[in-house]
C-alpha cells in the first residue's frame, strides 16, 4: 500500500508558483516624494491591501529587464510581481516563477532557483540603489539583506480536501519548506505541519520559519503579509546589529571626554556626544519599529490575524523587538547617568561663579574702604 502511495505521489503533476521574497536595507532614510517627482525609478499605484494602513506608504515601481536597464526602455519584468522602496532605507521584491511538476521534481529544482534569483536580486537592488542614491541618507549597498519564500500549489481537480492533501503529502512540503532533498524526521515535520491554517475548508495555509506553503487557488493576500514579515525582520535585526555596534563603542571608552562648552549652560545643546547619539538612535528606532509593528490593521479578522501571529512567531519578530527592547533601555540608562553629570557639572559651575562673585564682592567692599 505503501509503495502504491509513494508511486502516486511521485507521479502526481501539480501547477502553481513559487514566490521569492527579498529584502535590502541600503541606507537610513529615503526620499520617496522626490525620487517619484524626479522620475528616478518608473512608479506605479499599488492598490493596497484592506488589512494595511494606508499612511507611510512604500514607493512601488516597475523592475525593467536586466537588458533593458542599459537602455530607454522601461517594460517591466514578467517574474517580478512586487518592487518596493521603503521610506525608512529598504528595497523590497517579490518574484514569481510559475511551475508544473511533481512535488518530488520540484525539491530538486528549488535549491537551483533560489541560487539564481539571490543573484538576480542583488543585481536587480543595486540598479535601483544607483539611481535613488543621491536621495538615500547615508547610502551603502547593502547593509543586510532578509529572504524568504512561499509554494503555492493550485487545488487537484479532483478537489482533495487540505487535510488529506497534509496526510498524504506532507513529508515532501517539509521538506520543500526547509529545502531539503532528502524526507526530514518525524518529528520535524510534525513541527512543521502543526503550523498550518485554513479558512473556507478548501485552502491551508502551512507556516515555517523561512518559507510557507499555499494549498488555494488564491495567494496574493497571503502573500502581502510574507512580504511585511521579512521587512520587518530586515529592520529588526539590522537595528538589533546597530545597537550593538553603538553600545559596543560605548563601552570600549574608558573615560568620556567632555567639551568645555558643556560647562556653560544653554550653549551645549548641538554639542555630539556617545550618549547622545545613543538618545537619538533610541528614538529613530523607536518611531521605525512602531510604524512597523502597527502598519497592519486586522481587528475581527481573525482568520489572517492567526497567519499574522504565526508568522510573527516563526520569524522570531517577537524575540527581535525585545532584544531591541532590551538594548534600548540600556541606552536609556546610559543617557539618563551621562544627563546626570553633566546637571551636575552645571550646578557645580553655577556654584563656583557664585562664590567667584561674593568674594569679588568682598574684595571690592575691603578696597573702597
Amino acid at each position: 500500500m505503501n509503495t502504491i502511495d509513494s508511486s502516486t505521489q511521485s507521479k502526481t503533476v501539480f501547477d502553481g508558483n513559487i514566490l521569492l521574497f527579498y529584502a535590502f536595507d541600503v541606507g537610513d532614510d529615503i526620499a520617496l516624494k522626490a525620487i517619484e517627482e524626479r522620475g528616478l525609478v518608473p512608479t506605479h499605484v499599488v492598490p493596497l491591501s484592506s488589512y494595511f494602513k494606508n499612511y507611510h506608504l512604500p514607493l512601488s515601481f516597475y523592475l525593467t529587464d536586466t537588458k533593458e536597464k542599459q537602455g530607454s526602455t522601461t517594460t517591466p519584468t514578467s517574474d517580478c510581481i512586487i518592487s518596493k522602496i521603503h521610506h525608512f532605507g529598504v528595497l523590497s521584491f517579490c518574484y514569481r516563477i510559475p511551475f508544473t511538476s511533481t512535488l518530488e521534481e520540484l525539491k530538486s529544482e528549488l535549491l537551483e532557483i533560489k541560487e539564481v534569483f539571490d543573484k538576480r536580486s542583488e543585481v536587480d537592488a543595486e540598479w535601483v540603489f544607483k539611481r535613488i542614491k543621491s536621495k538615500v541618507v547615508s547610502p551603502k549597498f547593502y547593509n543586510l539583506k532578509t529572504f524568504y519564500f512561499a509554494i503555492h500549489v493550485n487545488p487537484t481537480a479532483d478537489k482533495m480536501e487540505p487535510l488529506e492533501f497534509k496526510e498524504k503529502y506532507g513529508t515532501k512540503i517539509a521538506s520543500l519548506l526547509r529545502l531539503e532533498t532528502k524526507n526530514l524526521s518525524d518529528y520535524q515535520m510534525d513541527e512543521i505541519l502543526t503550523s498550518s491554517i485554513g479558512y473556507y475548508g478548501q485552502d491551508l495555509v502551512i507556516i515555517d520559519s523561512e518559507a510557507a506553503f499555499i494549498y488555494d487557488h488564491e495567494y496574493f493576500e497571503q502573500m502581502e503579509f510574507f512580504e511585511s514579515a521579512n521587512v520587518q525582520q530586515l529592520e529588526l535585526q539590522y537595528f538589533d546589529r546597530l545597537l550593538d555596534e553603538e553600545l559596543n563603542q560605548f563601552y570600549k571608552q574608558r573615560q568620556i571626554s567632555i567639551p568645555l562648552s558643556v560647562y556653560i549652560p544653554f550653549i551645549n545643546r548641538n554639542i555630539e556626544t556617545p550618549t547622545s547619539r545613543l538618545a537619538r538612535l533610541r528614538v529613530d528606532i523607536s518611531v521605525i519599529t512602531e510604524r512597523l509593528e502597527n502598519s497592519i490593521k486586522l481587528v475581527g479578522d481573525s482568520y489572517y490575524s492567526r497567519i499574522y501571529s504565526i508568522l510573527t512567531e516563526k520569524r522570531s519578530l517577537k524575540e527581535w523587538r525585545d532584544s531591541i527592547s532590551r538594548k534600548l533601555k540600556i541606552a536609556q540608562d546610559l543617557y539618563q547617568v551621562h544627563q546626570d553629570r553633566l546637571d551636575l557639572i552645571h550646578e557645580e559651575f553655577l556654584e563656583l561663579i557664585i562664590i567667584i562673585l561674593i568674594a569679588t564682592e568682598i574684595i571690592l567692599s575691603f578696597m573702597k574702604r
